[in-house]
C-alpha cells in the first residue's frame, strides 16, 4: 500500500494499554511496523513505561511524554521512534479523557465537526483490476479516492480513466506518486493525467520521496528551501493541487513549503509526527498559511484510527478526504465495535475517551497468528 513494492501479507501492531487505580483503561497503537525498523525487546519498552508511569498524576501527561522519549535508544528507527511517542501520547490522553468523562476531542479544543470525509485508497493493480473494488466503495458512499501512481504510466492513465468513468465527474480523485518523477517528469505526466480530471497529486518528486522520508529524512531537513523550491516549480506548472507530507521531516520544512506557497496542500499523519498534538501544530501553521490539510494514515487498527479521527473532528484545518482507511482494509479488527464508515465518513461514538474498547478474544487470535 506505501509504494511502489511487492507488497506483504500481514503487518505487525503492537497496542498499549495504561490503567488507573479505579479502572480506566486509555489505548495507544504502534501501526504497521516495517521489517528494517530493527528488533524492539517489547519487555523492555513495558519496563521503561513502567519505570516512568506507575504512579504519576495523568494531569502531567505531556511532560511524562517528553521524558519518556528522551530515553529513546540513539539507534531506534525515527519512525519508530515517533510512533512509540505517539502511541505513549494517545493512551494518556484516551486514559485522562475518561477519567475526566469526556471524549478525547474535548482535550484537543473541542468537536468543530460531527463526520470527517474519507478518500478511499485504492490497491496498486492494473486497470481490470480495479473496477470492482471501485464500485464497492461508490456504492457505499465514498465520494473520493486516492491511487498510486508512478511504476507504469500507461497503467497510470488507463486506471485514472476507469476510476473517474466509475466515479463519475464530481468524485475527487488524487495521485500519489510516493516521489517516483523528477521535476520535468512529473510536470509532463501531471499535465496529461490533468486531461482526466486528476484534482491532485501528492509527493510527485524525488527530492521528498517516501523513501527519503522513511530512511533518510536528513536529506529533506538539510535542504528544506531547495526542496520547497523544486515542489513550488511543480505546483506553478501543473493544474492539480500539490499535497506533500510534513510530518515525517523537521518543522523547518514546513515552514519552507508555507514560505515559498511550494503547494496546497499538507498530508499530516499523527503517528508519523509523534502524537496528536505536534500533528495539530502542523495543522494551526497550515491554517495561518492559507495550506489546507488532510490526515494520513499508515494504515491503522481502530484505536489508532481513532486518534487521528478525533483530532480531525476538532481541527478546522483539516478542510480534505483524509486517508483514515485501516478499519475498511485491513481483514479483521482488535475492538469490541470497530470503526465503521456510513456514506464515505467517519464518526466516533458519544463516549468518553476514543470510543473504541479492545476485545481480548481478538487480541489472543492475532497475537497467536490470527486465521
Amino acid at each position: 500500500m506505501g509504494g511502489h513494492s511487492e507488497g506483504k501479507a500481514g503487518s505487525e501492531y503492537i497496542l498499549i494499554e495504561l490503567m488507573t487505580g479505579n479502572g480506566a483503561v486509555g489505548l495507544g497503537e504502534i501501526s504497521d511496523i516495517e521489517p528494517d525498523w530493527g528488533g524492539v525487546d517489547w519487555e523492555t519498552l513495558q519496563d521503561a513505561l513502567t519505570a516512568r508511569l506507575l504512579g504519576k498524576d495523568i494531569a502531567d501527561r505531556h511532560v511524562l511524554v517528553d521524558t519518556f522519549a528522551e530515553e529513546f535508544p540513539a539507534s531506534l528507527h525515527r519512525e519508530l521512534k515517533m510512533s512509540i511517542r505517539s502511541a505513549v501520547e494517545a493512551a494518556l490522553m484516551d486514559l485522562a479523557a475518561r477519567t475526566y468523562g469526556v471524549p478525547v476531542y474535548d482535550l484537543l479544543g473541542g468537536l468543530k465537526r460531527s463526520v470527517l470525509p474519507i478518500s478511499w485508497v485504492a490497491y496498486i493493480r492494473d486497470e481490470d483490476a480495479i473496477d470492482e473494488e471501485i464500485q464497492e466503495k461508490v456504492k457505499a458512499g465514498f465520494r473520493a479516492f486516492k491511487l498510486k501512481v508512478g511504476a507504469n504510466h500507461a497503467s497510470d492513465l488507463a486506471r485514472i480513466k476507469t476510476v473517474r468513468q466509475i466515479a463519475g465527474q464530481d468524485a475527487h480523485v488524487r495521485v500519489d506518486a510516493s516521489g517516483e518523477w523528477d521535476i520535468d517528469e512529473a510536470i509532463e505526466k501531471l499535465n496529461e493525467m490533468n486531461e482526466l480530471k486528476v484534482d491532485a497529486v501528492e509527493t510527485p518528486i524525488k527530492a521528498a520521496a517516501r523513501s527519503i522520508a522513511k530512511n533518510s529524512p536528513e536529506q529533506v531537513n538539510e535542504n528544506v528551501d531547495d526542496v520547497a523550491a523544486a515542489l513550488a516549480q511543480v505546483r506553478e506548472a501543473v493544474t492539480p493541487r500539490v499535497i506533500e507530507h510534513i510530518s515525517d521531516f523537521d518543522d523547518a520544512f514546513a515552514l519552507a513549503l508555507a514560505k515559498q506557497k511550494a503547494v496546497d496542500v499538507f498530508n499530516v499523519i499523527p503517528g508519523q509526527a509523534g502524537g496528536v498534538f505536534r500533528a495539530q501544530k502542523l495543522i494551526h501553521l497550515a491554517e495561518i498559511s492559507g495550506i489546507d490539510v488532510l490526515l494520513g494514515s499508515t494504515v491503522e487498527l481502530s484505536p489508532g484510527t481513532a486518534i487521528a479521527l478525533h483530532l480531525g473532528l476538532a481541527s478546522s484545518g483539516v478542510t480534505e478526504a483524509c486517508d483514515l482507511i485501516g478499519p475498511g482494509l485491513l481483514v479483521d479488527d482488535v475492538c469490541e465495535e470497530p470503526l465503521s464508515y456510513k456514506d464515505g465518513f467517519l464518526s466516533t461514538r458519544p463516549a468518553a475517551g476514543l470510543g473504541v474498547d479492545l476485545d481480548e478474544s481478538k487480541i489472543a487470535e492475532w497475537k497467536s497468528g490470527g486465521s
